[in-house]
Parts: structure tokens; C-alpha cells; sequence
């Protein structure tokens, strides 16, 4: 059965570097494409503008924005993928929130204009990660070209990897290098779960090593409660033991994955926003532990998805109900 990827259109750069994604993404999954683009009519004050719109002006906006889509829909049908439209009036969030109901994966750019209100991170950027019924990839607006901030991150290497890559810093130091690998960012002491499981999918699809990234919270911690060295070394153990039994629990149904893993005791932002530097492909939980602050959206996801210079793809993650009492 063939699997269906929305893509929101509205007319930008980044759109179409969202679509571009899409394509390639569908031709490697035998995938269709379904266009979406949304539209409104402005409102206007009666009592204070003398403004009289034409009968027939919500008719010509609509056929405007589907002449756009019609124009992105032969780009897809020029790459053999099969494609499909849909043009609604009202806001772009809620009509791509809608039509993820029935499809399997949205691609969405991270800034936008016309539909598509664009902040620092646009605002369908910020809703589809959140509210969709589907997986979420957000295309960063520089992409491909990924060109780095001008004061990279500074982040320390691993306190414990199972075999990472490193890179020469501007500052001359090493830093961590995800060149060629999907990163997954999983709790550190979860051997198991949706966005691992995710993961191993797309390493798998892409043909790439999956860099499994745990991140402790150690370093938050108040002077007055810093844990001794032989504490901080049992963590650091137990959440090694942590990334191999997730390993294991992979080499059964992904035997030709290649897995690596990385602990890190650091800013979880700074580290997953760095991993986005060089990883071919970034994997978040739409929700979190520790480092990842259990909001709708987290607070980290929500400051990854704004600076990442690499696609970005968001797992929705159920926050675990508590157990009852008895």
C-alpha cells in the first residue's frame, strides 16, 4: 500500500526546498505527494474602512493559490512520483493539521509567507510538530546549503561514545561530527521507544549509520547538589548499559543498520542544535524527560526546529499516564 506525504505549498524559497525533500523522500519509499495549500480573505472594519471587495474575489485568491499548486504539482509528476491537490480556505495550520489525519508523513518549510506566517519559526512549523496525526519534517529555510551560524556552537565532546566521529573546531579544539548519519535524540536511559524505533526506519531508508545522542542532566544541577565523580561515573555507566541494550534490541529487525551511540553531558539544545551542523537527518520526540521539557512541543524541540540547519523529523511521543494508586 502506497504511503501518502502532505506537503504544505504556499509560493516561498522554502517550500520549495520542502518539496524538493519530499520528492526525494517519495521516490525512495514509493511514496504519493499531496499538495496542500491554504488561503484567506482578508477581513476588513466596515465602521472605519469604506472597502468593498468584488463578488467574485474569494474566486480569483483560490485560483490563484491553485495555479501554485498546479505549478508544484507538475515539479512532482516531472519526478515520476504521483501527486494530488487540495486548496482550502482558512488557516494553513488547520488544514495541514486536518489532512494529516489521513497520511503517513508532512513535510512542512520552516519559514513561510502568504498562509504560512513567518517568524522566527513559522507558525505551521511550530503547530504541525505538535498537533499532527502524522510524523513531521521540517525543512530549515537555508536548505541545502546549510550555511553555519558565525558563532558555531561550543560543545564538548561525548563522555562516553560507542564510536564517534570527530571534527577540528574553528576554536582549534574537536568537536563532534555527525557527517553521513541520521542522529536520534533518545533519552539516556531508554533502551526502547517510538522515536528509536522511527530512527532505525529512516537510517535504514537512507542506507546511513543511525547516531543514537543520550543527554544527561548533570550539568543543571545547583554547585550546592553536584554529584561526587564516582556518582557521576554510575550514571554515565548505567546509561552506556542503557544505549547497547537499545542496540541490541535493533540488530533483529534492522541487521543492516550500522548504530552508533553518543552520551553527552550538556545543554540538550546546544548539542542536538550542533548535531544539526553536519547529520544528514535530525529525529526528535514531540515530548521528552530530563533535558526535554514535557510541554506540548518541548522546549528544546521548539529551539531545535528554530536553528537547525538540517532537516529536522518529530516523533509524536504520548506523555506516559501515571499508574494509579491503589
Amino acid at each position: 500500500m502506497s504511503h501518502t506525504i502532505i506537503v504544505g505549498v504556499d509560493g516561498s524559497a522554502n517550500s520549495q526546498c520542502a518539496l524538493q525533500w519530499a520528492i526525494r523522500h517519495a521516490q525512495l519509499t514509493a511514496s504519493e505527494i499531496r499538495l496542500v495549500a491554504a488561503y484567506t480573505v482578508p477581513g476588513v472594519n466596515m465602521s472605519q474602512a469604506d472597502i468593498v471587495y468584488p463578488a467574485d474575489y474569494d474566486t480569483v485568491i483560490k485560483r490563484s493559490v491553485q495555479q501554485l499548486v498546479d505549478d508544484s504539482a507538475k515539479t512532482v509528476t516531472d519526478a515520476s512520483v504521483p501527486v494530488s491537490t487540495v486548496v482550502f480556505p482558512g488557516d494553513a495550520s488547520g488544514v495541514l493539521v486536518d489532512n494529516s489525519k489521513n497520511a503517513d508523513l508532512a513535510v512542512i518549510g520552516a519559514r513561510g509567507r502568504g498562509g504560512f506566517t513567518g517568524r522566527l519559526l513559522g507558525s505551521v512549523a511550530l503547530a504541525m510538530p505538535a498537533h499532527a496525526h502524522c510524523p513531521t519534517v521540517v525543512i530549515p529555510s537555508t536548505w541545502p546549503a546549510r550555511p553555519l551560524p558565525e558563532k558555531p556552537l561550543p560543545i564538548d565532546l561525548p563522555v562516553r561514545s560507542s564510536d564517534a566521529q570527530t571534527a577540528i573546531a574553528e576554536s582549534g579544539g574537536r568537536r563532534p561530527d555527525f557527517t553521513g548519519e541520521v542522529v536520534a535524540a533518545i533519552d539516556p536511559f531508554e533502551t526502547d521507544g517510538p522515536v528509536l524505533r522511527a530512527a532505525a526506519v529512516q537510517a535504514r531508508i537512507y542506507g546511513l549509520p543511525l547516531h543514537l545522542v543520550g543527554i544527561t542532566a548533570a550539568h543543571v544541577l545547583s554547585p550546592e547538589w553536584m554529584p561526587s565523580e564516582t556518582h557521576l561515573e554510575k550514571m554515565y555507566d548505567e546509561a552506556v548499559t542503557s544505549r547497547e541494550e537499545a542496540v541490541e534490541s535493533l540488530k533483529e529487525e534492522f541487521p543492516e543498520v550500522e548504530v552508533r551511540w553518543s552520551i553527552f553531558d550538556a545543554p540538550a539544545t546546544e548539542v542536538l542544535i550542533s548535531a544539526t551542523y553536519t547529520a544528514d537527518l535530525l529525529m526528535l520526540g514531540s515530548r521528552g524527560r530530563g533535558g526535554f521539557v514535557s510541554t506540548i512541543l518541548g522546549s528544546t524541540s521548539q529551539a531545535v526546529l528554530s536553528h537547525a540547519v538540517c532537516p529536522t523529523r518529530v516523533v509524536r511521543v504520548t506523555r506516559r499516564k501515571p499508574k494509579k494508586k491503589r
